[in-house]
């Protein structure tokens, strides 16, 4: 939220961080007590009872929260294009840490038409127990395999074609060379497989 509210670089901008109801968790930015008496509606732009314009994307959607910012001077709409664009890159970041900071999990999964996507804010990542079932996907990953973002992902065995087993048994292998995914459709992705390794107390 910091590095986002450096780069919107304006002192009207408040960098808003809010749950998957619009409930404020945490805001910054020089107004930043006042709407947290509000609501952040999921829209783009999104009206902000009578504060101003803005901007609010989904993290890791059905259930996740949003970010977005308000910015006081309304005068500025053609700035909203850049913004946006900033927004989205934050809340892509902020869903990859997310998943890739989750303890649980058994298998993190990157995916993408392109090769040269992998391991930019712009690959699906999942991540699985170690049945296959998905415990959490960012938009990337919805979008994709097009479920949309309010639909649950299914298991893996269930959106892929190629087998669970040879999935992990690529993970297991550690090879940094993609391989090729693809779903139940026929489509074909370059994709990147690797382990968990659970950390367990003495």
């Amino acid at each position: 939220m910091e590095d986002l509210h450096r780069q919107l670089d304006s002192p009207s901008v408040t960098v808003i961080l809010a749950d998957s109801q619009g409930g404020i968790l945490r805001a910054i930015g020089a107004s930043s007590a006042a709407p947290r008496r509000a609501a952040l509606r999921q829209s783009v732009p999104v009206a902000a009872g009578g504060r101003g314009i803005g901007i609010a994307v989904p993290i890791l959607p059905p259930d996740g929260g949003l970010l977005g910012f308000i910015d006081a001077d309304v005068a500025r709409l053609e700035w909203l294009t850049h913004a946006n664009a900033l927004v989205q890159t934050a809340a892509r970041i902020i869903e990859h840490r997310l998943i890739e900071s989750d303890p649980q999990g058994f298998l993190l999964l990157r995916f993408h038409r392109y090769p040269a996507v992998l391991g930019s804010p712009l690959e699906a990542l999942t991540l699985f127990d170690a049945n296959g079932g998905l415990l959490a996907a960012n938009r990337v990953a919805h979008e994709l395999l097009a479920t949309g973002p309010q639909a649950a992902l299914e298991a893996a065995p269930s959106c892929f074609a190629t087998q669970w087993c040879g999935i992990v048994g690529y993970a297991a292998l550690g090879l940094r060379q993609p391989f090729t995914l693809r779903d139940r459709r026929g489509r074909d992705y370059s994709a990147q497989a690797s382990l968990r390794r659970r950390q367990h107390d003495d």
